[in-house]
């Protein structure tokens, strides 16, 4: 389904203008364009973040629900340990009844997560793809989007096994780095002043590793490039940009602490006998920011794909093909 042919994509036509702001600092352009996004083809954006809040609250409520009952046992029995005669076969028993409880623990959380990083990786492909589709001019309706987000998740799947691979070696590295000091000096001295330091270096540079990550996640999804390759195509893309994202992910960052620390002191005060409302509201308020963040990396996207010259397509299941200056292969209503 294709909008009317006056439709015109998100983008600037006339040249860029060294006075505005937004050239001096380029994310505020893209946080001006972002949302934008959402304006144009709100029923597309918003069915997709109803959608991913009513799964994501189903699958958090199910989690709290089945693992409650375990986790209040193994509180329980726990508590007779220090009651019961060590040689005595009822602790041979309790101890027992633990290792069980706490398999069962083990195991359901172990299934809830794998179920909300698929949740949240489908999710996050079907916001890139709205967002590539708009951005473009054009429209998809919700099931055609779920249907093609189905059909190449195999992608972004690929590209975010590897980037959890390099978030697991830069924690490594960071354990690695501050466990020497924390031993060879005083802990006075490492734990509360230097430590801290470090950690906020090593957030920052994480923040700037995250900006071709982030940016891998988008290439993977809106070309036919997984793994490698769209690491690879992300770091050519972004250089020369790579402010723009950090910044990006430092405002994202920020904002992401400071909507948590206020929903737990609002929290606190306004649902204080309820331990499902402030869960609730802390998932699908990240949900959203996240949400939120990768439409702003898909207009980052774009963006450095026209900074490098770049023609503006969408490839393999997303029917998108590339438009040259001879031969036009989409009409005037389809081009990007």
């Amino acid at each position: 389904m294709m909008m009317d042919s006056n439709t015109k994509p998100l983008k600037n036509s006339s040249p860029p203008s060294p006075l505005k702001f937004y050239e001096l600092l380029g994310f505020v352009g893209i946080l001006r364009e972002a949302p934008k996004l959402f304006l144009r083809n709100g029923k597309l954006m918003s069915s997709i973040a109803i959608l991913m809040i009513c799964l994501s609250s189903v699958l958090l409520l199910m989690n709290i629900i089945s693992i409650k009952p375990s986790i209040t046992d193994f509180i329980f029995k726990a508590s007779f340990l220090t009651l019961t005669d060590k040689s005595s076969p009822e602790f041979a028993d309790l101890i027992t009844s633990l290792k069980i409880d706490l398999r069962l623990v083990v195991g359901l959380e172990g299934i809830f997560i794998l179920a909300f990083s698929f949740t949240s990786l489908f999710f996050a492909t079907s916001s890139i793809l709205a967002s590539g589709v708009t951005y473009c001019g054009k429209n998809l309706s919700v099931k055609e989007l779920l249907s093609r987000a189905v059909k190449l998740l195999k992608r972004p799947f690929v590209t975010w096994f590897y980037i959890m691979l390099l978030h697991l070696g830069y924690c490594l590295f960071l354990t690695a780095f501050l466990v020497p000091l924390v031993v060879l000096f005083s802990p006075k001295f490492t734990l509360p002043g230097f430590s801290i330091i470090v950690l906020i270096v090593a957030v920052l540079f994480q923040a700037y590793l995250t900006v071709v990550w982030n940016l891998a996640l988008i290439v993977s999804v809106l070309e036919e490039k997984w793994g490698i390759e769209a690491l690879g195509k992300a770091e050519q893309l972004i250089k020369g940009s790579k402010l723009r994202g950090l910044l990006l992910n430092i405002l994202f960052g920020a904002f992401s602490v400071a909507v948590v620390y206020g929903l737990k002191k609002i929290g606190n005060i306004a649902f204080s006998g309820s331990q499902i409302v402030i869960p609730l509201l802390l998932l699908n308020s990240m949900s959203l920011i996240r949400m939120f963040s990768l439409m702003a990396y898909t207009v980052l996207y774009y963006e450095c794909k026209e900074t490098h010259g770049e023609e503006l397509e969408m490839q393999g299941s997303v029917e998108y093909t590339k438009v040259t200056a001879v031969t036009p292969l989409l009409s005037s209503d389809e081009e990007c």
